[in-house]
């Protein structure tokens, strides 16, 4: 059996590959990152592939990846790095910051439903690498602290892109529409499952140019870019989950998967 994980060195919220060739059996060949499953699909007749995360609240230091297939049994290293985040001073209406009971309960039936989402695991949709969604500046990175009317703090799970009002959004990568809907937070919001526990998050949108259900490939257009939602002007913003956590969507990217 042979294994190649990579990268080796990252940082908190950052995603990694592992393939693993030659396995005893699919059914019996498990990952897992600290005790936390990593969902497996094929890549070839002998070739399971998977895409983990590093917690983004994990500390400085080694995690051990952990592979069970039939009476084997390795553990791997990953070396988790400290990451320095910037922080950011926004200014928004007082009743996005302060909600009333009525908007706290849309937030929270919102929240709820989202998670439903998050743990469900299909097979894998996904083909190739990911791409951006839009060939423009990232203006708010991942893990950016951000101070809402100088008393609230946030923490950015996603990276904000640079858009003009009408602008064409594309899937990151072939997937199924599982959301399309106006959310308090996200505004006209739409999420992609493209198997394996990977979701892609696109919110903001002015519109959405698609449907709950539909398979989607990489490029294709999917809404456009506004300023709906909790927002200040026209700018899209760009989220990825992983095994059920905030993943840096751009590390996602950057992952070499042709």
């Amino acid at each position: 059996m042979q294994i190649d994980i990579y990268p080796h060195e990252l940082f908190p919220g950052d995603p990694f590959v592992i393939k693993i060739r030659g396995a005893e059996s699919a059914q019996e060949t498990t990952a897992a990152i600290v005790g936390k499953e990593i969902p497996l699909g094929r890549c070839g007749d002998t070739c399971l592939l998977g895409i983990g995360v590093i917690d983004p609240d994990a500390q400085p230091g080694d995690n051990i990846v952990s592979i069970n297939s039939g009476p084997e049994q390795l553990h791997l290293r990953l070396s988790v790095k400290k990451a320095e985040y910037p922080e950011q001073h926004l200014k928004l209406p007082e009743k996005q910051v302060n909600l009333s009971p009525k908007d706290l309960a849309r937030v929270n039936e919102e929240a709820g439903r989202l998670k439903e989402i998050w743990v469900v695991r299909t097979e894998r949709l996904f083909q190739g690498s990911f791409s951006m969604p839009l060939p423009n500046p990232v203006i708010t990175v991942y893990g950016a602290r951000r101070i809402l009317n100088k008393k609230t703090v946030s923490i950015h799970g996603g990276i904000d892109l640079k858009g003009n009002k009408g602008e064409e959004v594309k899937a990151s990568n072939r997937g199924r529409v599982v959301l399309v809907e106006n959310l308090f937070y996200g505004g006209n919001t739409v999420i992609i499952d493209h198997g394996l526990g990977i979701f892609t998050v696109y919110m903001h949108l002015d519109k959405s140019e698609v449907h709950r259900g539909d398979l989607v490939s990489r490029g294709d257009i999917i809404g456009l870019v506004g300023a709906s939602g909790r927002a200040t002007g026209p700018h899209l913003h760009f989220g990825a989950k992983i095994m059920s956590s905030n993943a840096n969507p751009l590390s996602l990217v950057n992952l070499p998967l042709e």
